[in-house]
């Protein structure tokens, strides 16, 4: 009783912590920028746009189960089971502790539905590494794309992107290699064997999928700045997205607050006033946050029962 107790006492302290620093990084922002003018902006938002822009996001959530779909994580599901699970762990990653959190409720789900854990787990993380991956190449060609229009304010965040995403790409490569070699010719634990299935799973169609989905997501929040009467490039919207996803990888109540800080750094790079890049990125948390309630409804409506589904022992 007395371990169990030590247990709950860091993972608390972990919760605190990580609560904290979002608040914190909201706080800093406020700090930045004039609050008032920021909800003033907002109080003008076009609503057409707002629904739109959260509607792409639902489509991109509805993509990511197709893409798991297509890999085939668990013999026989279809695809509404894999759509209910995006839905559902997309709440739980917004009002959890980001990514991490939603990706452990659709490993659980999975388990559940199947009886199995390694499969379903090693074709998310592999799910996960072509989505990332399409990320830190879109930021990267936006990048480049932004630099030869010119735009000078750009200019050295611009290489700074290039450089992390390259230098991140040899770092992995260099890592995959090592492993390769490393376990040639050796009998591989079960869980690696799935891995490598996983990752003969990511073709071309997954490649361009996920592609699509940075688009879209870019495309939801120049969605919002259309809501606001910023009329701007779209990579403007790109560029704040994808930086604005990447920043999700750390584990801070679902982005609270970084997310924030990355949209309104990234506009106000392109002359956007600080207060309306702010309102932007407060109202994109609201159409997610409003498309995850709206998509959580519509998962308890999708049939995902296990005498709905086939499955192979």
């Amino acid at each position: 009783m007395a371990k169990a107790q030590n247990r709950k006492k860091p993972s608390l302290l972990m919760t605190l912590l990580k609560l904290a620093v979002g608040i914190g990084a909201l706080i800093l922002l406020f700090v930045w920028v004039d609050w008032r003018e920021a909800f003033a902006a907002i109080r003008t938002a076009h609503l057409g746009w707002m629904g739109l822009g959260g509607f792409v996001i639902l489509l991109v959530w509805c993509l990511d189960a197709l893409r798991l779909h297509w890999m085939t994580p668990i013999d026989d599901l279809p695809y509404r089971t894999h759509l209910a699970l995006a839905l559902q762990s997309a709440f739980v990653m917004q009002f959890g502790f980001g990514v991490f959190s939603g990706d452990g409720y659709r490993v659980a789900g999975y388990a559940l539905k199947s009886g199995k854990v390694f499969k379903p787990t090693a074709h998310l993380v592999a799910s996960r590494i072509a989505g990332f991956s399409s990320v830190g190449l879109m930021a990267m060609a936006a990048s480049v794309w932004v630099i030869f229009r010119g735009e000078a304010e750009f200019l050295e965040m611009g290489k700074s992107i290039i450089k992390s995403v390259g230098t991140a790409a040899v770092i992995a490569f260099a890592v995959l290699l090592a492993i390769f070699f490393a376990l040639r010719g050796r009998k591989l634990p079960r869980w690696i064997q799935e891995a490598r299935t996983a990752a003969k799973t990511i073709t071309l169609r997954i490649w361009l999928l996920s592609i699509i989905m940075v688009l879209l997501r870019g495309a939801s929040f120049w969605c919002i700045l259309m809501a606001l009467n910023i009329e701007t490039h779209f990579y403007v919207a790109l560029l704040a997205s994808v930086v604005a996803t990447l920043s999700s990888l750390l584990p801070v109540m679902g982005g609270i607050g970084v997310r924030e800080g990355a949209y309104t750094g990234i506009t106000t790079i392109f002359g956007i006033d600080p207060a309306i890049g702010l309102s932007a990125a407060l109202l994109m948390r609201f159409a997610v946050l409003l498309a995850t309630s709206v998509g959580l409804l519509l998962s308890l409506g999708l049939k995902t029962d296990r005498e709905s589904v086939t499955v192979k022992s």
